[in-house]
């Protein structure tokens, strides 16, 4: 099937391009949005399997957009990359049905971050038994 398919969301352009640069090598970045409605219609056009998503950005934020996709898409698996580290925006975050919360920082603990996460929601949904690639 492929390398794993990752929409990334993020209301600042330079951040875009840096986590594709970061995640394009092991993983498949299929688009970029700038704003949660945005967000929505690349998820719904592009069926990713997992968005990588900030929460303030602006027209819809990144909890209400995470809210919205689930109802599109629940299968669908969300990473939240924020400078938020409050505990309850945290504990919203994963009430909307994220997977993980990484805090930004460095490059590196991004891209260990993601793949962790992935590898675990990978063996939770037993992607894996049901013939999907590893990432």
């Amino acid at each position: 099937m492929g390398r794993l398919r990752i929409l990334l969301a993020d209301d600042h352009p330079q951040i875009l391009r840096l986590l594709q640069t970061i995640l394009e090598p092991d993983y498949r970045v299929v688009g970029t949005a700038e704003d949660g409605r945005s967000l929505l219609a690349a998820a719904q056009a592009l069926k990713p399997d997992l968005v990588l998503t900030d929460i303030d950005m602006p027209v819809l934020n990144g909890i209400d957009a995470v809210r919205e996709l689930h109802k599109l898409l629940p299968d669908c698996c969300v990473i939240f990359h924020s400078s938020h580290c409050e505990p309850e925006i945290m504990a919203t975050a994963y009430k909307v049905g994220a997977s993980g919360y990484l805090i930004k920082g460095s490059s590196h603990s991004l891209l260990s971050a993601v793949r962790a996460t992935v590898q675990q929601v990978w063996k939770t949904t037993g992607a894996a038994a049901a013939g999907q690639p590893a990432p």
